[in-house]
């Protein structure tokens, strides 16, 4: 019976998943297509001054064009697939949530210049650190230094060869919240291990 209802619960988090991903592909499919659907969402700083707190969430699922939207979603599924192995895809839904409006504010307030935001690149590199760290063996500590590395080597140098200019403080930004996340996550565990 255990084994019935975890077989059960995977396959409700494998749908759960499938219609986020879904729900994440048409809604930048939809952008691409009307130019004033993306302005409505983007993540844009005069207007979320104004008071559009959507944006802080919906900026992240904007594309400037179709390879950044597959290269993103690509990753995404990726990263949810990985999760769904880990049985945390519940866990990663709700950290999405609530990294979603914590990094637009902090890009918007750590880079003043920065007038508008869109894709899911700085989100995609703290729900990856949460899988790695989760994960935690060999090759999620050599994919996590690999990261640090790839972070490093942007802050340095930045990110050319792109078509459009790459916001790579959103990735320090996004892996630096999946990090927290994680230290959260242990801390708690460990006060629940001790009552």
């Amino acid at each position: 019976m255990v084994g019935a209802g975890l077989a059960a619960g995977r396959r409700r988090a494998a749908v759960a998943a499938s219609l986020i991903l879904l729900a994440v592909a048409l809604t930048s499919a939809a952008a691409l297509h009307w130019p004033e659907l993306a302005a409505a969402l983007l993540l844009d700083s005069p207007a979320v001054v104004q008071g559009q707190w959507w944006r802080l969430w919906s900026g992240h699922l904007l594309h400037l064009d179709l390879s950044h939207a597959l290269l993103n979603l690509g990753a995404l599924a990726v990263i949810v697939l990985l999760a769904w192995r880990q049985q945390m895809l519940a866990e990663l839904a709700v950290a999405a949530l609530v990294a979603m409006p914590l990094l637009s504010l902090a890009l918007l307030w750590l880079d003043p210049q920065l007038e508008w935001y869109a894709g899911l690149s700085g989100l995609l590199h703290g729900l990856l650190v949460m899988v790695l760290v989760r994960r935690g063996d060999m090759l999620a500590t050599v994919l996590l230094l690999l990261l640090v590395a790839k972070l490093a080597c942007e802050w340095r140098f930045g990110s050319h060869g792109q078509q459009f200019e790459v916001v790579t403080l959103a990735h320090r930004l996004g892996a630096a919240l999946g990090v927290l996340w994680a230290v959260v996550r242990w801390r708690a565990g460990n006060r629940t291990a001790r009552s």
